[in-house]
């Protein structure tokens, strides 16, 4: 009998460990003991293609940077790099194969605020942290679980774009261009809330389609409502068209744009029509004399293509400076999370992150369980067209305007 007792309390025993080490061993998509696989959407065939390249050269330097001291709690990085196109469907196509197909961990990037709103229900679904560049104000008010932006947002950028310009002139009259979509829309609603916060107002606004390249007819719009300044919500052709279309009509009007157009390209496609430029930006100038730009450029030489990349002047830096920010962020919540890696770890270990050092290259990285957009600063720069390049016209800091 007691033998008969000790043998069921054996198999018990035994069972209990069995499902004990399952429970514990349980998979986690995209994660092995060796091995964790991050994706990485940018766009090489859509609107925004001429940022693909660029941060996705930032990723696989990064990564190679990574795996080479051994990765991260002895797991390496498996980078995959997919073409989302920046549009809602075509995106949402790219994020279902990276997680469905490849079977990601994460999505430490994915370009594009109508993209990023498109994939956040699969995420959702699927446990994926995403991390949006060109994210929405609803990514930090209310929030979400599983968003988190490694610099502030555009609806941020474009109050402290409207901001700037009231307070060197109140009685300013302002006018926006803006891409009708979740991008534009953002940025608009950031100048409303600025301009009215400020007491003034946004005295005509002009949308454009996606793709649009004649703004005849929107400047024509502003210029008959008498505005001396126009805050540009667009991407880097659209701006480029609007300078043009402003030095056809002779026009004395300022521009102030988001940190999409802040690159050197911009240079080459209007020239000396680009002096006075202004923007505004989370990244400081890549051929600044700062140790995270310095850290980047180090990497580059090593793993990259350092002469046609950061070494190159008409290369998209910024954009690169940018992927350098969002892999930097995701790969301190890996080491954070450590060995047991799983959805809910990692969100436990990123909102862990306080003023994460980014060598002056942005502002400091912070999260935390009610805060899931690490910064609201940002720099503005103006154009100096005679060296083509941007130099800081006001330094780092937060939109006075309330942002929740």
């Amino acid at each position: 009998m007691k033998t008969k007792t000790f043998m069921v309390a054996a198999l018990t025993t035994g069972l209990l460990c069995l499902m004990a080490g399952g429970a514990f061993g349980a998979e986690v998509r995209g994660v092995t003991d060796t091995e964790v696989k991050l994706a990485c959407l940018v766009d090489f065939s859509g609107p925004g293609k001429y940022a693909g390249a660029s941060i996705s050269d930032a990723f696989k330097d990064y990564v190679a940077w990574v795996n080479d001291q051994g990765g991260v709690a002895g797991r390496k990085i498996e980078l995959i790099i997919e073409d989302g196109g920046i549009l809602p469907n075509t995106s949402l196509n790219a994020a279902k194969k990276v997680i469905m197909k490849d079977g990601v961990f994460a999505i430490p990037f994915i370009l594009g605020s109508a993209g990023a709103s498109a994939i956040l229900p699969l995420c959702e679904e699927n446990s994926v942290v995403m991390m949006p560049h060109g994210a929405n104000k609803k990514f930090f008010d209310p929030g979400n679980k599983w968003v988190f932006v490694p610099h502030t947002v555009q609806y941020s950028m474009a109050c402290l774009a409207v901001e700037h310009i009231l307070q060197k002139n109140p009685k300013a009259r302002i006018g926006m261009i803006y891409q009708d979509d979740g991008f534009g829309r953002e940025g608009l609603e950031g100048a409303q809330a600025a301009a009215k916060f400020m007491n003034s107002q946004i005295v005509e606004a002009a949308p454009y389609k996606m793709g649009t390249i004649d703004f005849s007819p929107h400047m024509s719009t502003l210029k008959g409502a008498n505005v001396d300044w126009i805050v540009l919500w667009t991407y880097l052709p659209q701006s480029a068209a609007v300078i043009k279309q402003k030095t056809k009509m002779g026009w004395d009007v300022k521009l102030i744009s988001n940190n999409t157009t802040g690159v050197p390209p911009l240079f080459q496609l209007v020239g000396d029509e680009s002096e006075g430029y202004l923007l505004v930006t989370p990244y400081a100038p890549g051929y600044m004399d700062l140790p995270g730009i310095n850290k980047a450029k180090e990497v580059n030489k090593k793993y990259g293509n350092f002469e046609k990349q950061l070494g190159n002047p008409v290369y998209p830096d910024y954009l690169y400076l940018a992927g350098w920010g969002y892999i930097a962020a995701a790969v301190e919540g890996l080491r954070r999370a450590g060995k047991d890696l799983t959805p809910e770890s990692y969100i436990k270990a990123l909102e862990g992150i306080k003023d994460f050092d980014m060598g002056g290259m942005c502002p400091n990285m912070t999260f935390g369980p009610n805060r899931h957009v690490s910064s609201f600063s940002s720099l503005i720069l103006r154009a100096d067209a005679k060296n083509k390049r941007f130099v800081i016209e006001e330094s780092f800091k937060e939109p006075r305007t309330p942002q929740h």
